[in-house]
C-alpha cells in the first residue's frame, strides 16, 4: 500500500503588517520623546565611590556653581505646592499664569523680584540668560525662604533635600547654603557627587572583598 503524500504548506509567512506595526511604533516613541534641553548651569561635583544614587521623586536639590552662584531645582510633583506656599509667605501675588510658568520651568536662578521674567525664558534660551543666582546672604537670605517653603509645603511629608557643588565652587558658597538649612532645622541633607570605582588596594576594596556593607 503506498504512503499517502501530504501536502506542503507555503512557509512564507507576510511581514508586511509587523513592519507596519513596528513603523508606527518608532513613528510613535519619536513623536512623543522629550529630549533632555542642555544644562544652563554646569556643575560638576566632587567624585566619591558612594553608591547611593539621589533620588529622584520629592527632590529639592541647592546647586552651586564654580562662581559661588546659587540655583535650586525640584521634582515636579513638588512645584505647584512649593511656588503657593513662597507666594503666601512672601505676597509675591503670582497669577495663575505665573505658577503655570513656573511649573514648566526647569530650574530657579535669580532673585524674586525677577521670577516671573525669568520663568517665561524658554528651556533653549536659557544659556543666552545672565544668571545671578538666588541671594543667600545675612541681609537678602532668599534661599532660606525657599526651603522654608517647601518645609512648610510638605508638612508631614519627607523632602530629599540635596546639595550639588561645583569641584570648584567656595567655602562660603557651601557655608551660605548649610547656614540655611539650619535656620529652617534641616539638618538631614545628601551630597550629590560623581561616582567613580573603590581605588585597587585601599581599605574601602579590603572591605568590599571582605563583605563588609559600605557606609553611605
Amino acid at each position: 500500500m503506498g504512503r499517502a503524500k501530504i501536502k506542503r504548506g507555503n512557509t512564507n509567512v507576510d511581514m508586511t503588517a509587523m513592519c507596519d506595526v513596528a513603523f508606527l511604533l518608532l513613528s510613535f516613541f519619536i513623536l512623543t520623546t522629550k529630549f533632555k534641553p542642555a544644562e544652563a548651569v554646569e556643575v560638576s561635583p566632587p567624585s566619591s565611590v558612594a553608591s547611593k544614587a539621589a533620588p529622584q521623586t520629592d527632590a529639592f536639590i541647592v546647586s552651586i556653581n564654580k562662581e559661588g552662584k546659587i540655583f535650586i531645582q525640584m521634582s515636579d510633583e513638588m512645584k505647584g505646592d512649593v511656588i503657593d506656599e513662597l507666594s503666601t509667605a512672601k505676597s509675591l501675588n503670582l497669577t495663575a499664569e505665573d505658577k503655570k510658568y513656573f511649573k514648566q520651568s526647569l530650574f530657579v536662578g535669580t532673585p524674586l523680584n525677577q521670577l516671573t521674567q525669568f520663568i517665561r525664558v524658554k528651556p533653549e534660551d536659557l544659556h543666552t540668560v545672565k544668571l545671578t543666582g538666588i541671594p543667600s546672604d545675612t541681609t537678602n537670605n532668599e534661599l532660606q525662604a525657599w526651603i522654608n517653603a517647601a518645609v512648610n509645603a510638605y508638612k508631614g511629608r519627607k523632602i530629599n533635600f540635596l546639595i550639588k557643588g561645583d569641584n570648584n565652587s567656595k567655602y562660603a558658597a557651601f557655608r551660605d547654603v548649610i547656614n540655611s538649612f539650619k535656620k529652617n532645622e534641616v539638618f538631614k541633607y545628601l551630597l550629590v557627587t560623581n561616582p567613580e570605582g573603590i581605588p585597587p588596594g585601599s581599605e574601602l576594596e579590603k572591605k568590599a572583598l571582605a563583605g563588609e556593607k559600605q557606609e553611605q
